[in-house]
């Protein structure tokens, strides 16, 4: 076995032995020992993607797909450091779980066994957030959802490759199990992040891979929802309480559902890392929302530019309509403010996010023009 292949095997375990480690200790203790096995998950996960295992069989040696699950691993991090102390020893070790299931199902050489491993970590996740009284029906509605959705991409995957009625199957279930409004799960309590920022990331690079066997249906079925997705957002308009923001939480995923529809699947990587790293329930912050919304120096600012760019060769119509939506979400969405926290949080989780999402705007089109992509 060589070094890359022990390498990729160890950043996939990794995260299962951080959970096992933090359920094991005591609370007080429990919060430092989870963010150092996070930030020596994304060590490994960075690593793995400077030296992949190439030519063995049974592991993904795609760059986007092994950068999609860096941002994976970030996402962790992030929700780590977020996270104050849990006493709830399930919930604490929830976060490492769900991303190393979601890191697997991104690497299965058959997407058939990642949706097993997506349906598999979603029980799991519904299993501790029902534990606590009265939380059944949350519970039930949370994996009756992300069912339907694995469920329609099986039906997909089983009908004839290239067909229409196969390519529009498995884009219904991918744009319900990515969350996009108003099609998948609403987002109900602040937890639930720590289950679907990896749940809907692992979604957006299945998404990828399934897109051979769904054909031209599926890409055109895929940019329609996504462009939907945004035009709701868009529509939605301001509220006095602050709960319009919980519709741009499912911005960036709608954007990079577009790029995948689109083939610019590294558009949808940078869209991906600011889902994983801004969306969720960071996304009512204000630096947070100013990633989301496409503004520079970050990651989607400049995965919007690669996105436009291969729309306009596509279509016209459809690139005129994204810019349109994007500008209107962004003009009645984001929060009308000034101040530091606008660009520079004062959180050491919010500073970690925003240095990531330049870096990875910066390197990612360096990356592409040294062919790494």
């Amino acid at each position: 076995m060589t070094f890359p292949v022990c390498l990729a095997a160890l950043a996939f375990v990794w995260p299962l032995l951080g959970a096992a480690l933090v359920m094991s200790l005591n609370t007080p203790r429990s919060r430092d020992v989870a963010v150092w096995m996070a930030g020596i998950g994304c060590a490994l996960a960075v690593a793995v993607f400077l030296f992949p295992a190439t030519g063995a069989a049974g592991w993904d040696d795609d760059p986007v797909q092994r950068a999609g699950r860096v941002m994976l691993a970030f996402g962790l991090l992030l929700s780590v450091l977020e996270s104050a102390t849990i006493p709830n020893r399930l919930l604490r070790g929830l976060p490492h779980i769900s991303t190393a299931l979601a890191g697997l199902a991104c690497v299965t050489p058959d997407p058939i066994v990642g949706l097993g491993i997506l349906e598999a970590s979603l029980a799991y996740g519904v299993f501790v957030f029902s534990r606590p009284a009265g939380q059944a029906m949350a519970g039930w509605a949370l994996l009756r959802t992300g069912s339907v959705g694995i469920f329609l991409v099986l039906a997909g995957l089983l009908l004839p490759a290239g067909q229409p009625p196969s390519g529009l199957m498995l884009a219904c279930g991918i744009v319900m199990l990515a969350g996009l409004t108003p099609f998948g799960q609403p987002w109900r309590e602040e937890n639930d992040t720590l289950l679907f920022l990896p749940f809907a990331g692992a979604a957006l690079l299945l998404a990828m891979r399934l897109r051979p066997h769904g054909g031209e249906a599926f890409e055109t079925a895929l940019m329609a929802a996504g462009l939907a997705s945004v035009w709701l957002t868009a529509c939605a308009g301001r509220s006095d309480n602050g709960k319009h923001m919980r519709l741009f939480r499912t911005f960036p995923s709608a954007l990079a559902l577009i790029a995948v529809g689109a083939k610019a699947d590294v558009a949808a990587l940078l869209f991906l890392s600011g889902w994983c790293l801004a969306g969720g329930s960071r996304s009512e912050r204000l630096w947070a929302a100013r990633a989301l919304a496409c503004f520079p120096p970050g990651a989607p600012f400049v995965g919007c530019l690669l996105l436009l760019s291969v729309m306009s060769d596509w279509s016209w119509f459809f690139t005129v309509l994204t810019i349109a939506g994007i500008l209107c979400a962004i003009v009645r969405t984001v929060p009308v403010q000034e101040g530091a926290a606008l660009f520079w949080p004062h959180d050491a989780a919010g500073r970690v996010a925003c240095t990531v999402l330049i870096v990875t705007g910066f390197l990612v089109p360096l990356a592409m023009m040294l062919g790494a992509f």
